[in-house]
């Protein structure tokens, strides 16, 4: 079974924090003014459907956890963001690498879980509003497949 007291504070908070950071690396990716409240909308409501979707215990914890303090979660991310607007995917990046690290503390079957629900959160994200009228434009895609493969999900 998957448990918090698997991790260590400083994987745990990752763990907790990463659904809201990889959404704001992808509404970071290809800003638009008009889609910010689309994207910022599904950032708050899909992850918990889509963790009850995902069959993963580790990311229904996560959820547990994030929903009381989600308004605090996602103001942090935002702040990291207006303060290294060049480098947050970067730090979002070494995130998720973090993140597949620790990962390796629960069954493979929990880990890739945890993976493809925050890879679905994203891709969500993505597609929560048309920029350059398409669903997910050039500059989106290339975040996602970036955080894919920091996961460990590609290449």
């Amino acid at each position: 079974m998957v448990m918090k007291e698997n991790f260590t504070a400083d994987e745990w908070t990752t763990l907790v924090s990463l659904p809201y950071a990889v959404s704001m690396a992808v509404i970071a990716a290809d800003p638009n003014v008009m889609g910010i409240w689309s994207e910022t909308k599904t950032m708050m409501q899909a992850p918990p459907a889509l963790a009850a979707a995902s069959g993963s215990a580790l990311a229904g914890l996560v959820i547990a956890e994030a929903q009381p303090k989600l308004k605090d979660l996602i103001k942090e991310q935002q702040h990291l963001w207006k303060q290294d607007m060049a480098g947050y995917r970067t730090k979002v990046i070494a995130s998720c690498k973090a993140a597949a690290a620790a990962l390796s503390k629960v069954p493979a079957d929990e880990a890739l879980s945890y993976k493809k629900w925050l890879l679905a959160l994203a891709q969500k994200v993505a597609e929560a509003s048309k920029e350059h009228g398409v669903a997910v434009s050039d500059p989106e895609k290339a975040a996602l497949a970036e955080l894919s493969a920091a996961l460990g999900m590609i290449g």
